[in-house]
C-alpha cells in the first residue's frame, strides 16, 4: 500500500477571526500556505513537516496549558490533535488539526497578525 499523507480540508476554517483575504495580501505568507498544503499530502507525521519538508521554524502540539492555547482549542472546537506552525520572528502562524481516521488535515487559521501566539 502506498504511503498516505493527509488531505487538506478547509471546511472548519475560522474566517471570522482570520480573514483569508489577509493571506492573499501577503505573497510570502501565501507561498508558505501553499507549501504546507502540498507537504500535508506527502507526510506521515505532521510534527516532521519542519524537518522533512522545510515547513516553518517549529511545529508544536497545542495543549490546554495556558490562556492562549485554551482560546485556540475553544475557537477550533476540535478534539483531535491540534498543531501550530511557528515561522520565527514574523507574525505568521498556521493552526491545523489532524484526524488519522480518514487522513484529514483541517486548516483552521492562517494567522497573519499573531492573534494566536506572539512572535518569539
Amino acid at each position: 500500500m502506498a504511503i498516505r499523507g493527509f488531505l487538506p480540508c478547509f471546511s472548519q476554517y475560522l474566517e471570522g477571526n482570520f480573514p483569508i483575504e489577509k493571506l492573499y495580501n501577503n505573497p510570502d505568507y501565501l507561498v508558505k500556505a501553499k507549501k504546507l498544503v502540498s507537504a500535508l499530502l506527502d507526510t506521515q507525521n505532521p510534527v516532521c513537516l519542519t524537518k522533512d519538508h522545510g515547513i516553518g521554524k517549529e511545529i508544536q502540539v497545542i495543549r490546554p496549558d495556558n490562556k492562549k492555547s485554551k482560546w485556540i482549542i475553544n475557537q477550533c472546537a476540535f478534539y483531535n490533535s491540534l498543531y501550530r506552525i511557528d515561522y520565527g520572528n514574523i507574525p505568521f502562524r498556521i493552526i491545523f488539526g489532524i484526524v488519522n481516521d480518514g487522513r484529514r488535515a483541517y486548516i483552521f487559521a492562517f494567522d497573519t497578525e499573531h492573534k494566536t501566539y506572539e512572535s518569539h
